[in-house]
């Protein structure tokens, strides 16, 4: 049981879904690369675990890890993907060379530090993400049918939650 005066950290996913992470649940900024093994707090840096804001009542038992649960996660997110990969009005929207050539930008970016200029992959979301928003409704790079394929996204991962 946390007592702690922070939450959980958020679990988010890159555009194309290919990279789960997690925000830091004590800054709420960067994403988190670590865990406390006492709290299971996801962090993000030394500056964090050490900080004022994360700390552990004198009876504070360590944490057991959960398998399951991460397995759970896991599950469900490949059982998003798989229903948005076979969702027809996705198909047929892929089908167009524009989209291809924009998610595969999307991806570049989010793949290659040469690409986004950016070493860390925190970095290249933010320049991946810089970029569907100049292609989404009233960016300077505006597309419809991006804008379409990113609606239809988020309404499917709606309909999960």
């Amino acid at each position: 049981m946390q007592s702690n005066n922070y939450m959980q950290a958020e679990r988010y996913t890159n555009i194309d879904g290919s990279h789960p992470f997690m925000i830091c649940g004590i800054c709420k900024e960067i994403e988190a690369k670590y865990r406390c093994p006492k709290c299971n707090v996801h962090y993000c840096s030394i500056g964090c675990f050490k900080g004022p804001n994360h700390i552990h009542t004198e009876n504070e038992k360590p944490v057991q890890k959960n398998a399951n649960d991460e397995k759970s996660i896991e599950n469900n997110s490949s059982d998003l993907y798989a229903r948005i990969a076979s969702d027809t009005q996705i198909q047929s929207m892929l089908k167009f060379k524009s989209l291809q050539f924009h998610l595969s930008v999307i991806l570049k970016i989010l793949d290659d530090p040469q690409v986004s200029g950016e070493q860390t992959s925190a970095g290249r979301r933010e320049v991946a993400n810089a970029k569907l928003t100049q292609l989404r409704e009233g960016g300077v790079e505006e597309n419809e049918l991006v804008e379409d394929f990113v609606t239809r996204v988020l309404e499917m991962m709606e309909e999960r939650n």
